[in-house]
Order: C-alpha cells, then structure tokens, then sequence
C-alpha cells in the first residue's frame, strides 16, 4: 500500500467511523502510521504518515496530489441502511474534516476556528479538524450543492473557501456477507456524479481497498486481498468522491465532497 493511499484512506475512515457505533479501544490501527497504537481495536482516523508521493491507487482512479503546501477540506455524508418491518430505512449523518499541512501531510498546521456550512469542527491533537455531530445535532451538517469553509487563521493563514460541486449519489449497496476463501465484489447499483469511487472491506485484521474511476458501480477484490481481513463481524463501503481543486492566496485547496455509504456483513 503506498503512502498516498495511505493518506486518502485515513481521511475517509473518519466518515466510515461516524456512520458505525462501537464499543472497543480506538486509536490508529495502521502499522505503517508513525503513531501505529497496537492496542487500539477500532481506527479513529487519527493515523500519521510519512510525506505521500502522488500516484492513483488503480487505472482511472484519480486521487489529489498532497505534496508541498496544500489544505483538504472534506464535507462527508455518511449514509447507514437499517431493515424495518416496513422496509429499509437510510439514516444520514453530515460530518466534515479538514488538514493544512506545508510538507505534504507529514505534519499538520493550526488553522485557528475552521467552519463548514457555520459549523465548528473540533481542533484534534494533531491539529486536523473533524465535526462531531452532538445531542443537539444528532444528523450533523446538513450539506445542500454548496459547501463554504473558513478559518480564522494561525500558523496556516486565514481563508474562505467555497465549492457548488455537490454531492455523488451511492445506492445502497448489494454485496453481501464475505467469504475470506476467494475472491469478493463489493456492489451497489449505481454510483453517479462521482469523479472517483473508494471500495474498502474492513475485517477485524484489516482492510482492503481500491480508488477506481468516478461510474464505477463495483469491484471485486480477490482472495489473495480479503484472504488476511480476519473472521467476525466487518463492513463494506463503497464512497462517491468529488474533487474541486483550487488556489488561494497562492496555496493548494482541495476541497472534496464525499458521499459514504457503509454495510456491515459477516467475514467467515
């Protein structure tokens, strides 16, 4: 797994986290991060990692390239199915994360208090931001076609940023539970108005994932991928990306938008 990858990947297991509940120790899960914790049990998103180098992750998968200075600005709907009696019922939760980094996410910056959509999102210990949705904003951001950003300004300087790019449209995903003895195709039935598509199956020994082009509607990784996931209880997520590249006051913006869609399934 390249590092770049790597990096992408930390950012969007932040929205899969919002989207399940669970009871275990959290802490950064990937022992390639420089701040690997081998008893954390869930990954909380708050992995690090070395300077990315900038390559995509499969043919037509297209990815941002983090080197030098640059901000990720990400507005997240997470999007979690539930069977009822009267049917399956989706539950969506707006959440967003944001990074500023001036040696190409080996580090992060202070950007002071950073909004999305007059949201404050929480400065975290290793200075990126994430909203967290409370009791008294249970479903978080409400995102519509526009997404505003702003910062107050620290070590990174102040800005406003804004994108009218919208969000993916991720059905409901189709795959179901996942045999660890050959191989698995992750799929819904339609992914549209995404410029890339991240499918990850999460086991819990670890994950496989890939970045294809933005129509793709499923993959099948195979055994030799999933084979090391590990038996119990995992999820699958299948995530529209939009991407809206911008210069500001001379530095990299990268403002993306993420439609996430998560199943959980059984790994036997």
């Amino acid at each position: 797994m390249n590092t770049k990858s790597i990096f992408v990947v930390g950012l969007l297991s932040i929205g899969f986290l919002f989207g399940v509940t669970s009871c275990k120790k959290k802490g950064c899960t990937d022992d390639t991060a420089t701040n690997y914790n081998s008893s954390a049990e869930v990954d909380d998103g708050s992995c690090q990692y070395a300077t990315p180098t900038a390559s995509a992750t499969a043919p037509g998968g297209y990815t941002p390239n983090y080197t030098g200075t640059f901000a990720a600005l990400i507005g997240i709907k997470t999007i979690s199915t539930t069977s009822t009696p009267i049917g399956p019922i989706d539950t969506e939760i707006g959440t967003a994360v944001a990074v500023f980094s001036e040696d190409g996410g080996a580090n992060f910056m202070s950007a002071g208090t950073v909004d999305a959509n007059s949201n404050n999102l929480t400065a975290q210990s290793n200075d990126s931001y994430v909203y967290v949705p409370g009791t008294s904003n249970p479903n978080g951001i409400s995102f519509g076609s526009t997404v505003d950003w702003n910062g107050t300004g620290a070590a990174w300087p102040t800005f406003n940023a804004s994108t009218s790019q919208g969000f993916s449209t991720v059905a409901e995903i189709s795959s179901g539970d996942v045999d660890l003895s050959t191989s698995y195709t992750a799929s819904c039935p339609s992914v549209l108005n995404a410029d890339s598509v991240y499918f990850g199956v999460y086991g819990p020994d670890g994950t496989a994932f890939v970045i294809v082009a933005g129509g793709t509607s499923s993959h099948t990784f195979n055994a030799a991928d999933i084979s090391g996931l590990g038996s119990g209880q995992g999820y699958v997520q299948i995530v529209g990306i939009n991407y809206d590249p911008q210069t500001i006051g001379g530095r990299s913006y990268w403002l993306l938008n993420e439609t996430v869609r998560t199943k959980s399934v059984s790994l036997n």
